[in-house]
């Protein structure tokens, strides 16, 4: 990485940090717009909306898996 100097085996896991730094957050929820810059993150945030026990996000406050 240019910036900070941390290399990585894999260029997908440089592209990954490199939005670290930037702030870029390609990867937005269909249900309450949050963006995440890794799709790992979007992904477990998704699994809160289709989760079996009602709940709110913590960001957006709507109640999901109802």
């Amino acid at each position: 990485c240019v910036e900070c100097g941390k290399s990585f085996a894999q260029s997908a896991a440089l592209s990954a940090h490199r939005r670290s730094h930037g702030g870029e957050r390609p990867f937005a929820c269909l249900d309450c717009g949050k963006s995440f810059g890794l799709s790992a993150n979007l992904l477990r945030h998704r699994r809160a909306h289709a989760g079996g026990s009602p709940r709110s996000c913590r960001d957006c406050g709507k109640e999901v898996g109802a």
